[in-house]
C-alpha cells in the first residue's frame, strides 16, 4: 500500500513539473509564437509620469 501511494505521488509530481514547463515548453504553449508577443506595440509605450 505504501508503494502504491509513493508511486501515485511521484507520478503527480512529474506531471505537475511537465505541465509547468520544467522539461521544456509547457503543453499549453504549443502552437504559440513567443517572439510575436515580444514584438507588439513597443513604439506605443512611452515611459515617464502619467498625464492627467
Amino acid at each position: 500500500m505504501r508503494f502504491v501511494f509513493l508511486l501515485v505521488l511521484t507520478a503527480n509530481i512529474v506531471l505537475l513539473a511537465y505541465g509547468q514547463g520544467f522539461f521544456g515548453p509547457p503543453p499549453a504553449e504549443s502552437g504559440r509564437d513567443p517572439q510575436f508577443l515580444n514584438q507588439r506595440n513597443h513604439h506605443a509605450v512611452i515611459p515617464g509620469t502619467p498625464q492627467s
